[in-house]
């Protein structure tokens, strides 16, 4: 064989090798690993260059050293929570203790009562009300969200925040480097920080971080704490609907949030402050002892925060519980459906023991790869007995499950393999019938504006359509 030819192949088969046995020293899931084996065999430099950039859950080592500091700072924070505040999973009802006992188990937040929630499903509601708490604050606000987007009601919040700022409370604002990015760029930041803000922009997007940490890690989460004592967290992204993505072609984005007042509002603030400091070191840290605060109303409820190398385990075997503990009904709504085997298959087994299983989409959503991938799972859910209905009034952003209505999962975790396995993501465990019924309500309210999916005309697509459906899906584990 000429020299020119053999070169390339022994340069393949050593990139094919090296990263084979790379992926296969790594204890990744099968589908995960045969996606990276198989594209560096079809696309050796390309897969290569792939597999270096976002192959691994790499975070750097000083973030590591600082999640290892900020696990033991949280534990002894839950672990002083007063007991009148703490409820036994017991006591969440046949459907409820499972799902608790397990979210205890892996994140060490116990189900704690003395709640007051409300939901909330107005762009501009969720805005004016969160005006409102920054203005009554009094000592300490953060707000942790994954996109911050100028324009609209949006700034009338940030000039609120600087009025906080200015009379002397302590504000933190939090946004995700890549999510928050154009924000960055334009130099909103530097306004707030002149005002007395305290902006951390998490997991920048750099070339250099790439050297040290894998790039498309995020920080997903939307949290709003003020005082300690009122707590916000949902879909809502701090971005008025009616100037945001307005080119995208899906539609205004539809969302929802809950204001909790009560015990886990200090939970949630421990939660965003560990952020802070995983970003920008101990100087941020809250030293304050756990304070549980007053008891507000009769809900019970359990923070549930997830994310790559940090003190909390993938939320995807909460959600896998939550699903197998429904006997009757379960509803959910994602923007984003690529959730996996496993949970595929648990949503068929519910659907075929009897569970009206009904899945809330948005007819089209501003990822293609996504919206493929999805797809690729419909027939195996219609014909198991999936009720599939598609939104027709823009992009359904809200993440939502009501369990038999008795259990609810709220927060900022979509039905992908990255909320599941990448994203830094908060889930609400809500184990109060009124407010399941509160939720179902609104998932009803969609459900008028969907279009049910039908499998015979389903199974009619054209074959070029199967084939891009399951190519997105063999590629989604890898993304």
């Amino acid at each position: 064989m000429r020299l020119d030819v053999l070169l390339p192949v022994l340069a393949h088969l050593a990139v094919f090798v090296a990263v084979t046995l790379r992926v296969l020293s790594r204890r990744n899931p099968p589908g995960v690993a045969m996606a990276w084996i198989l594209m560096v065999l079809l696309v050796p430099v390309g897969g290569l260059v792939l597999y270096v950039m976002i192959g691994e859950r790499r975070l750097g080592r000083r973030w590591i050293v600082r999640a290892e500091a900020e696990r033991a700072a949280l534990a002894r924070r839950f672990a002083s929570l007063a007991a009148e505040a703490v409820l036994d999973p017991a006591d969440t009802g046949p459907v409820g203790e499972p799902v608790a006992r397990l979210a205890q188990s892996l994140g060490a937040i116990p189900v704690m009562r003395g709640h007051r929630i409300e939901l909330f499903a107005d762009s501009d509601l969720i805005l004016e009300a969160l005006i409102a708490d920054i203005d009554a604050c009094r000592e300490r606000c953060s707000l942790e969200f994954y996109i911050w987007h100028e324009g609209g009601r949006v700034d009338e919040l940030i000039e609120a925040l600087m009025r906080a700022a200015r009379r002397g409370v302590l504000v933190t604002a939090l946004m995700d480097g890549l999510g928050s990015r154009p924000f960055v760029q334009r130099g909103a930041p530097a306004r707030m920080r002149a005002a007395g803000i305290e902006v951390v922009v998490v997991l920048p997007a750099s070339a250099l971080r790439m050297a040290v940490a894998r790039a498309d890690l995020r920080n997903h989460r939307k949290i709003a704490v003020f005082d300690d004592r009122v707590a916000w967290t949902g879909s809502f992204n701090l971005a008025d609907p009616r100037h945001f993505k307005r080119d995208a072609g899906v539609g205004q984005w539809i969302d929802a949030m809950v204001r909790v007042q009560g015990p886990s509002a200090a939970v949630l603030g421990a939660i965003s402050n560990a952020m802070a400091v995983l970003q920008s070191g101990p100087r941020l840290r809250d030293e304050r002892p756990a304070d549980h605060g007053p008891i507000a109303g009769p809900v019970a409820l359990q923070a549930y925060p997830s994310g790559p190398g940090f003190a909390f385990q993938h939320v995807e075997s909460v959600i896998l519980t939550a699903i197998y503990a429904a006997r009757r009904e379960l509803i959910l709504t994602t923007p984003y459906f690529a959730p996996g085997e496993s949970v595929v298959v648990a949503l068929r087994s519910a659907a075929r023991r009897g569970v009206d299983v009904v899945l809330l989409l948005p007819w089209q959503c501003d990822s293609r790869l996504v919206q493929y991938a999805s797809a690729s799972y419909f027939d195996e859910l219609l014909a198991a007995g999936v009720r599939i209905e598609r939104f027709h009034g823009g992009l359904l952003h809200t993440k939502s499950m009501v369990i038999d209505r008795e259990v609810s999962v709220f927060g900022t975790v979509n039905f992908d393999l990255r909320s599941f396995h990448l994203n830094f993501e908060l889930s609400m465990l809500i184990y109060d019938r009124p407010f399941a019924e509160q939720l179902l309500a609104l998932q009803r309210h969609y459900l008028e504006a969907c279009e049910p999916m039908d499998l015979r005309a389903w199974r009619a697509r054209p074959l070029w359509r199967r084939v891009v459906e399951n190519a997105a899906q063999l590629a989604s584990p890898v993304l």
